[in-house]
């Protein structure tokens, strides 16, 4: 339970900073989808590192693939969500949901081992 933890202030961290950098490049209109990928991306991350944690003792390959699959499922879907209904401006929207689920996963092996 406490790597899950580590793991959910190691991402709130990464995500402020990585969110931080976007808002500084990101118009009026792109600061909002920004936050929005940040909120959406912590919810991926966290469903996907909690699939990681229950299958790491019979297979934790498993568990580190459905969690990656789930991730570009969710990337797919906040796309079309994004330019179909929501007409928000994508470019900052997708690049933003990238880099937070990207670097987020990065960092997850560490609090695997724990």
């Amino acid at each position: 339970m406490r790597a899950f933890g580590l793991y959910v202030l190691s991402c709130v961290v990464i995500v402020a900073v990585i969110g931080g950098v976007a808002f500084a490049f990101a118009g009026p209109s792109g600061r909002q989808v920004v936050l929005a990928s940040a909120a959406l991306a912590l919810a991926v991350q966290m469903v996907a590192f909690a699939i990681a944690r229950l299958l790491q003792r019979q297979n934790l390959m498993l568990g580190w693939g459905l969690g990656s699959v789930l991730r570009l499922v969710a990337l797919v879907l906040y796309a079309v969500v994004v330019a179909k209904l929501w007409r928000a401006p994508i470019t900052p929207a997708l690049i933003s949901f990238a880099a937070f689920l990207f670097v987020t996963t990065v960092v997850e092996p560490v609090f695997l081992k724990r």
